[in-house]
């Protein structure tokens, strides 16, 4: 697959024209793919969702500097899609539905609330079903033709128990990643480039999950890049280097390996067989702040620092109805005890390694702002994974090379003409 460089003049242009002059340029041709059409109406609303759904400011700069990106994703879906059509996948409105259900429940919405929100925040509704139709269509695809050949055999279990009772007490990771494949020589820079300017994004306050969804072309991208807790050992050697250097909430990369470019940040470290803690029962409670609809970014701004500076300041579960009457939030809620794997991403990161009587950092959701406070933690027993957990993450992780190839390969096969 060939393509031009992603960022014409033409493109900052359009992409930070003014909406009556962008009538007529909205009907060009972003691109063509195996004869399929991509519009710069496809490119801005999808441009727009992927800024609301990461968090970053919407604005004619930020809209630049993520348009290659989103037109690599939407070229990949175009790919995804047709193949599935090759293959007699399809997707029904039930299936889109059940999706949309499940955005809502992970981020703590009311069931049936999403197109309301998009609709107030000017955000293309559309835009998101067509995505979910690609994920939805590519998943079923990669179960049906990849995920019956891979076969874990009980004999590669066996070795990888024998590894984690040698390496008791060694350190491991609980990691998010994204993942840029580097399929030649050529892709090279603009592949790093693409990297920087995520790294970019994350370290400017975008959501590392809602951007590793839109962007990595790893199994995991379905999980917000959820990595789950690896071994130091099971790492890329560059990887495991650059996490010993992590705390919690920090990002690395990009990290060039064997396959491409990898961007990661540190969700918690522990050592083998000591208590897991994403089994945690926590004992939440929560302030939750509304904010109004049209909320200019300085205005959002000043208000997650005011949360940060209460946040900071919270000593235990009493102080909580004095810290929402300053902040002129929503009485405190009980959550009651709450499984840390039963939360968000974004959630889970904020809390999962906050002394008890303390508050995460503030969380950026949907209407609003929540802060979370730790008022108890039970932690499990320290024990090795089942051989069941250990099974599926040998066949996620052969699955993902498999998915990798797949899409390297329908890359390569594509008359793909970028017309900006």
């Amino acid at each position: 697959m060939s393509m031009r460089p992603f960022f014409a003049l033409l493109v900052a242009a359009v992409l930070a024209a003014p909406a009556p002059a962008l009538s007529q340029a909205e009907q060009r041709i972003a691109a063509i793919v195996n004869d399929e059409v991509i519009s710069l109406r496809d490119l801005r609303q999808r441009i727009r969702l992927v800024l609301f759904s990461s968090g970053i400011d919407d604005t004619a700069n930020a809209r630049q500097r993520v348009a290659g990106q989103v037109l690599r994703r939407l070229i990949d879906e175009r790919l995804q899609l047709q193949e599935a059509k090759k293959w007699n996948v399809t997707v029904s409105e039930d299936d889109i539905g059940r999706g949309v259900s499940s955005i809502e429940k992970r981020n703590g919405m009311q069931p049936g609330s999403l197109p309301s929100i998009f609709q107030r925040n000017g955000v293309s509704y559309d835009s998101l079903r067509a995505q979910m139709r690609s994920e939805i269509a590519w998943s079923k695809l990669v179960s049906r033709r990849l995920a019956p050949r891979i076969d874990i055999g009980a004999e590669e279990v066996d070795e990888i128990f024998a590894r984690l009772k040698a390496a008791e007490g060694e350190r491991t990771y609980r990691l998010g990643e994204i993942f840029l494949s580097v399929n030649g020589p050529d892709e090279e820079p603009s592949i790093r480039e693409t990297a920087e300017r995520l790294v970019e994004q994350i370290r400017g306050g975008a959501r590392f999950s809602a951007l590793a969804r839109q962007f990595s072309q790893s199994a995991t991208a379905a999980v917000g890049g959820d990595l789950g807790w690896t071994p130091r050992s099971q790492l890329d050697p560059e990887v495991a280097a650059a996490a010993d250097r992590l705390s919690p909430g920090e990002v690395a990369g990009p990290i060039r390996t064997v396959s491409g470019f990898r961007i990661v940040t540190l969700a918690g470290k522990r050592r083998i067989a000591t208590p897991d803690p994403d089994l945690a029962e926590l004992d939440l409670k929560q302030i939750f702040l509304p904010v109004p609809d049209g909320e200019d970014p300085a205005g959002m701004r000043t208000r997650v620092d005011a949360a940060r500076s209460e946040a900071n300041a919270i000593e235990g579960c009493e102080d909580l109805s004095d810290a929402a009457r300053r902040l002129g939030a929503e009485a405190p809620q009980d959550l009651g005890k709450v499984k840390l794997t039963d939360l968000s991403a974004e959630v889970r990161r904020s809390v999962a390694g906050v002394a008890v009587g303390k508050a995460g950092q503030p969380v950026l959701t949907p209407g609003g702002i929540a802060l979370m406070v730790v008022c108890g933690r039970t932690l499990p027993k320290a024990n090795l994974p089942s051989r069941e957990t250990v099974t599926e993450q040998l066949r996620l992780q052969r699955l993902d090379l498999s998915v990798q190839r797949y899409l390297r390969d329908l890359r390569s096969a594509a008359i793909v003409d970028v017309r900006l």
